[in-house]
């Protein structure tokens, strides 16, 4: 196997790590951010990585730190199965998250909280995939795009995926016609037409769908660390990698909107409310999401280590397969670095 890379995969350091989205203040540094937690590194595609994890404390005490692989960025607890849409079979409450599907297992699936309520449909029908656009002043550029996750024609909605920008459904007063790239049909939605909205929500890669718990492991797109997250499974050159042991230019492109357990909708006056964070699966039921995190339980290797002042921690023997990542947390201000190597793996045939 072919070496891609070696030495220092990433630095971070929990509260004082920057990253930023699209939807967060600006200009700099208003739109800078800090967490405690993050996913430091994803090894790229038809890559094997081996690696050790060294934290080093300054801060001055002892401090406590979490390290997990994980395959995710965001994790999405549906709620329970009493507070879901009854099962229209029974007009009882589902009997297991089972009935829900989130069909996972391609480069191809998705999950989304983004839903757009129309009026005034004109053309043909809207078709699942294809392109829908419209025009937003409120936007640099104007022209936005997002693509057709599901199409619930009874009710007026479309849940949307792959949002060009996050706030393209922060419109403008006045009304908005959308249409399909495919379909060529065409809605509305805007202040002559009582009812319509918009919400600033979520899509991503669909990694896995825990029917037992009915949890949602999901790679936010709009998440970058060594990689692009909204190129996952693209082509290598539209992934944000770096095979020249530019540590800098790995470890600092920091960007990450979490799912949060509201979000943010426009109604056809502009005026926003935070309801509930909604999912759509497969079959067109709206399941309410009660909580997000970022690591499972099982997916932690280090849970609570305390390391003492002016010490190093190393976490050795690390393996990690595509699109795994490290991911790490800490309440104080220390110091993680990955040490390591990327080979060429082979892949599925």
């Amino acid at each position: 196997m072919a070496t891609k890379q070696n030495g220092v995969l990433a630095t971070f350091t929990p509260t004082v790590s920057k990253y930023t989205n699209q939807t967060a203040p600006s200009p700099y540094p208003n739109n800078a951010l800090a967490t405690n937690g993050w996913c430091m590194y994803t090894t790229p595609t038809a890559t094997l990585t081996s690696a050790k994890l060294i934290v080093a404390n300054n801060t001055g005490g002892a401090v406590n730190i979490d390290v997990g692989i994980v395959e995710q960025t965001d994790i999405l607890q549906l709620d329970a199965l009493s507070a879901q849409p009854n099962d229209p079979g029974t007009s009882a409450s589902y009997t297991g998250y089972g009935a829900f599907s989130f069909p996972s297992g391609t480069s191809n699936d998705h999950v989304s909280t983004i839903v757009l309520t129309f009026a005034n449909k004109a053309g043909a029908a809207f078709q699942v995939g294809e392109t829908l656009t419209w025009t937003n002043a409120n936007r640099s550029p104007s022209a936005q795009t997002a693509v057709i996750q599901y199409s619930d024609t009874s009710n007026n909605k479309l849940w949307l995926r792959d949002m060009s920008h996050p706030l393209g459904l922060e419109l403008p007063s006045g009304d908005t016609t959308f249409t399909g790239g495919t379909s060529g049909g065409s809605c509305s939605v805007g202040t002559s037409y009582a009812g319509t909205s918009g919400t600033a929500g979520h899509s991503g890669k669909l990694r896995f769908y825990d029917s037992l718990n009915g949890t949602i492991f999901m790679q936010n797109r709009e998440f970058r660390n060594n990689l692009d997250y909204q190129y996952l499974y693209a082509n290598d050159n539209n992934e944000n990698r770096e095979q020249t042991n530019n540590n800098l230019n790995r470890s600092m492109p920091r960007i990450w909107r979490p799912v949060a357990t509201t979000q943010t909708k426009y109604d056809n006056a502009g005026n926003a409310t935070t309801p509930a964070t909604e999912v759509i699966d497969a079959n067109g039921i709206e399941l309410l999401v009660s909580s997000v995190s970022q690591c499972a339980a099982h997916q932690y290797i280090v849970k609570q280590k305390s390391v003492t002042d002016a010490s190093i921690f190393e976490l050795s023997g690390l393996v990690l397969g595509s699109y795994q990542s490290i991911f790490v947390s800490s309440t104080a201000a220390v110091s993680f670095t990955l040490l390591g190597f990327e080979e060429t793996a082979e892949t599925f045939s």
